[in-house]
């Protein structure tokens, strides 16, 4: 774990990658975990789609994990499912959050998904296309239950089916946009009548206030478009003080200010003092006598790691929502995602601008302001203006790409990625390692 804290926040001593003196300074400066560049070559078969579960306090409490081809609408065989899955080492991954895994009764009784199954793997069970219920789909059931993981049904077809979901199901998974709103709550009451224990996902969820009324009737988790979209409900903010100290402590730093200087901005609010002091005499700093003042604070802290504190920092700086931490783990698996991809083609320099790209791509949902207003506040190079405002420039296509990558459209990822010159192996590796990054960093954080 230690290992990994170094890494994060750049205490490891890396050798750093050379640089071209024609690029921007002051560009955030991120760890390096360098993942070996895979050749371009024939694309695999299968990739990985993650949907992100959000559940009732609005974190991200794991993934629906489903192998897709992104050359042919046909889903990918059972074998190339299994061999991926157990690639990403996804029971690992269940001994922390929800692994959510679709499979028939016969792919469970052709292959071995045991290998898959850690602490919190739940497989969705297909149901027979009719009403019968053979043996031998029970049978399936049981063995799962006896392997060790859940079973999670869906709830479609919920008239034929009852009577296998009260006896299996430990998650009924419904799908949110084919209900009516009265028809959804008497359904919940009637089932939770009669199976107390049952936990329910909604899918298809598409819009902040959606999952909230799911959270106000009890439903566990939530699927669906919404945990990027903008929350309607959400007033527009002003940027608040403490995000506009932090955001004028970035730009100097970009600019390569003397840190005397910085501390001198950061003693305009005094929550930035406190964070910034909280993070030098963290224990992974490992002082071994504590910070009194805010500029020991900073010399202590240096640039790469307030660099990184004060990113992070502006998305639960001000009167923070459960919604931001979600933004924030996004932001930063974005941010991940690109700099380790551009690790391959581009140099130290231009990978901090990638990370950047990311991290920043959200916080016009965070705020509810548009992105023109969050860009006229941070001093960014314009190949990065450029990329957030007008979807334009060298930068586009890899933004494009990373929310191609975290919405599942793998036809968009397979068509990017052949444009940038990246394998989809090198695309899945890369995306592995920052969805892992991202959510040690936000716990790492608090």
């Amino acid at each position: 774990m230690f290992g990994f804290i170094k890494r994060v926040f750049g205490m490891a001593g890396e050798k750093p990658a050379p640089t071209g003196s024609d690029q921007p300074s002051g560009a955030m400066q991120m760890p390096s975990a360098p993942v070996p560049a895979a050749p371009v070559h024939k694309a695999p078969a299968v990739v990985l789609q993650r949907d992100e579960i959000i559940d009732s306090k609005t974190r991200i409490a794991g993934y629906r994990f489903s192998a897709r081809r992104p050359d042919s609408a046909r889903l990918p065989d059972p074998r190339s499912t299994l061999e991926i899955l157990a690639a990403n080492d996804v029971a690992t991954f269940a001994e922390r959050r929800l692994a959510l895994i679709p499979l028939t009764h016969d792919d469970w009784t052709r292959h071995d998904y045991k290998p898959l199954i850690g602490p919190k793997t739940c497989f969705l069970l297909a149901l027979p296309d009719n009403a019968l219920v053979a043996d031998a789909w029970n049978e399936v059931a049981a063995a799962i239950r006896g392997a060790g993981a859940r079973i999670a049904l869906a709830g479609s077809d919920i008239l034929a089916h009852r009577q296998a979901i009260l006896a299996h199901a430990d998650f009924l998974l419904l799908d949110f946009s084919a209900f009516s709103l009265p028809a959804l709550e008497q359904l919940l009451k009637t089932l939770r009548q009669e199976k107390p224990a049952l936990e329910f996902i909604a899918d298809r969820v598409s819009r902040w206030p959606e999952h909230r009324y799911c959270v106000s009737h009890g439903i566990a988790y939530c699927l669906g478009a919404f945990t990027t979209a903008p929350d309607e409900e959400q007033q527009a903010k002003e940027i608040g003080q403490s995000q506009l100290v932090l955001i004028e402590m970035l730009n100097q730093l970009r600019k390569e200010a003397d840190l005397a200087d910085i501390a001198q901005i950061a003693k305009r609010d005094p929550g930035v003092i406190v964070k910034v002091m909280a993070m030098a005499n963290s224990p992974m700093v490992g002082l071994s006598q504590p910070v009194t003042s805010i500029d020991q604070a900073i010399m202590v802290l240096g640039r790469e790691q307030l660099y990184r504190w004060l990113s992070i920092g502006m998305f639960r700086a001000g009167a923070a929502s459960p919604r931001d931490e979600v933004l924030l783990e996004l932001a930063l698996a974005r941010g991940r995602f690109l700099e380790v991809l551009g690790q391959a083609t581009h140099n130290k320099l231009e990978c901090d601008e990638l990370f950047l790209l990311g991290l920043l791509s959200l916080l016009d949902s965070l705020l509810g302001l548009p992105m023109s207003a969050v860009v006229a506040k941070i001093n960014l190079s314009p190949v990065l203006i450029s990329a957030l405002l007008n979807s334009d420039g060298p930068l586009a296509r890899y933004l494009m790409l990373s929310i191609a990558v975290e919405k599942g459209r793998v036809e968009n990822v397979a068509r990017l990625a052949e444009q940038l010159g990246h394998s989809l192996e090198a695309i899945e590796s890369a995306s592995v390692e920052a969805i892992g990054w991202a959510e040690e960093a936000v716990n790492l954080t608090k």
